[in-house]
């Protein structure tokens, strides 16, 4: 076992290695063990070398989140393991392969791997810049991409690059910039609304959802998606109340079941990839905000269009 270590570090060029790593530890969603049967692939990034946060913690984000997973997202009875079921559509007739943990420098090409044999990427972080990797990796291989940005901050900071902060400014050239939404937006800096402002993107606040409502919400998430787009959720777009454990909670936020809906109704019009990010466990109260991740994962993956990308 001591020798097998490295390997989860390096990046995953044969199916057997990616088989080694899905026999030591995996997500009870995963049912194919192989990258040649997989059309959705789980990818935990365990990095938080982009974050300035003064809460540390969220490289231990994906191992919590997976062992949340098995503990809020399963039953077990006379010695069975049972699934919950998804409360919409389920996962159970998707091809779903965990790939295990990655380097952040290996990430990458993996993802050109991955989405080149049109299989959706789901990636586990690990502080928000991993998403402009996966953007830079999706749009070489697909062109420019639309993007839903789910964060109570919109990370448009340009006076500084390559970290948690910039990554929209990072990525603007691989955007397609009539498709990119932000929601849950509550906390932005002064040139980040000036370059909001120029770039005509679309800002949905919590007050909006609370003042407009939710179907309203779904329709302005429906007006401006298209199939080609990224779904990016940063748990601190939901209010502290459901979701302490994250690097810069951040008050007024969304509720998880408006989460949950949102990101259903944007994965069930097809997507081309997704991140889940920012989980702090360190700062988690009781697991109620890995919890909540394992949850949005499962009724993510259930939404999702069975063999999209190809």
């Amino acid at each position: 076992m001591i020798l097998l270590v490295p390997l989860l570090s390096v990046y995953i060029s044969t199916e057997f290695i990616c088989q080694v790593i899905l026999n030591i530890e995996r997500f009870p969603l995963a049912n194919v063990t192989s990258m040649s049967d997989a059309e959705i692939a789980l990818v935990l990034v365990a990095d938080e070398s982009k974050s300035l946060a003064p809460r540390k913690g969220t490289d231990q984000g994906p191992r919590a989140m997976r062992d949340a997973f098995e503990n809020s997202e399963l039953f077990k009875r006379d010695d069975k393991t049972i699934s919950i079921c998804p409360m919409r559509n389920d996962y159970l007739n998707k091809r779903i392969l965990d790939i295990g943990f990655t380097n952040r420098n290996d990430l990458y090409s993996l993802i050109c791997k991955l989405v080149t044999n049109k299989i959706v990427p789901v990636i586990i972080g690990g502080d928000h810049s991993i998403t402009t990797i996966a953007i830079d990796a999706i749009s070489a291989t697909l062109g420019k991409i639309g993007l839903l940005y789910f964060d109570a901050h919109p990370d448009f900071v340009s006076s500084k690059a390559d970290y948690y902060g910039s990554v929209i400014t990072d990525s603007l050239d691989k955007l397609d910039e009539s498709n990119v939404t932000f929601i849950g937006t509550r906390a932005s800096e002064i040139e980040e609304v000036e370059n909001i402002q120029r770039s005509g993107f679309q800002v949905v606040s919590p007050l909006d959802i609370l003042e407009e409502g939710i179907n309203k919400t779904i329709d302005k998430v429906r007006a401006r998606g298209t199939p080609r787009k990224y779904v990016s959720i940063d748990l601190d777009c939901l209010d502290p109340a459901f979701a302490p454990g994250v690097s810069v909670p951040t008050p007024c936020g969304l509720t998880s079941v408006e989460l949950t809906c949102l990101v259903k109704h944007a994965v069930s019009s097809g997507i081309i990839g997704m991140d889940i990010v920012e989980l702090c466990p360190r700062y988690d109260i009781n697991d109620m905000t890995a919890s909540l991740a394992a949850r949005l994962l499962s009724e993510s993956v259930a939404s999702m269009k069975s063999g999209y990308l190809s």
